[in-house]
């Protein structure tokens, strides 16, 4: 697992432009780690808890209808309708968290640098089913 961090800006915004700050993340997986993520269907679970990112309207991504949701979900992925980050958004490439400052980007980068090796760890656990045993109370 080979992992990329870089911080990046972007301007949004047509009269009033405003600035957002972003952490790139790309992880690149190698053959079997992919294998186990498909075989143990583990690439929905949530590996980091996150708000809406800075750069989208919390309200209007809320009050989608039901067929917007499902066109998002069909289009993009299940997970897609949740900020949350997964490792299945992971495996599709560059994953960009948006915030307001740079020390919000510094923060995420931490949490990220903490995380990841947790989750290097919870994908090779995987790899094979648990022994069962016995033993006496």
């Amino acid at each position: 697992m080979k992992v990329d961090i870089k911080h990046v800006e972007k301007s949004q915004g047509l009269v009033f432009k405003k600035k957002f700050h972003g952490v790139a993340l790309t992880v690149t997986f190698n053959e079997e780690e992919k294998a186990i993520i498909e075989k143990r269907k583990i690439g929905l679970d949530i590996i980091l808890e996150r708000a809406t990112p800075a750069d989208v309207d919390e309200e209007k991504h809320e009050s989608r209808g039901l067929v917007g949701k499902i066109g998002t979900a069909m289009l993009k992925g299940k997970d897609a309708n949740h900020f949350h980050l997964t490792l299945n958004k992971l495996l599709k490439g560059t994953d960009t968290y948006w915030v307001a400052t740079p020390a919000d980007a510094k923060g995420y980068e931490q949490d990220l640098r903490q995380r990841l090796p947790i989750i290097k760890d919870f994908i090779m656990e995987n790899a094979n089913a648990g022994e069962g045993g016995s033993f006496e109370l």
